[in-house]
């Protein structure tokens, strides 16, 4: 389910840093806070829409997802 949102192999830094610095997803992002994964999923989905699946937006959601499996959230 969450490798939907796999979208590359590598992310450079740079770009990584430019995409998660981002005001909007920075907003996004810490609406995520302390809900269900479901809730994540659902919010991680729509944010990539709303941004018509744009490099940044597929940076940004990815990244998440790494850090949810990092955290041992998710798988």
């Amino acid at each position: 389910m969450w490798s939907k949102f796999d979208f590359f192999d590598w992310i450079p830094t740079v770009i990584r840093l430019q995409s998660v610095k981002d005001e909007n997803w920075q907003v996004t992002r810490k609406s995520m806070l302390k809900t269900s994964l479901e809730f994540k999923y659902e919010t991680l989905q729509k944010w990539v829409e709303k941004n018509k699946y744009s490099q940044k937006s597929k940076v940004q959601t990815q990244n998440y997802v790494q850090a949810l499996r990092r955290s041992g959230l998710i798988e």
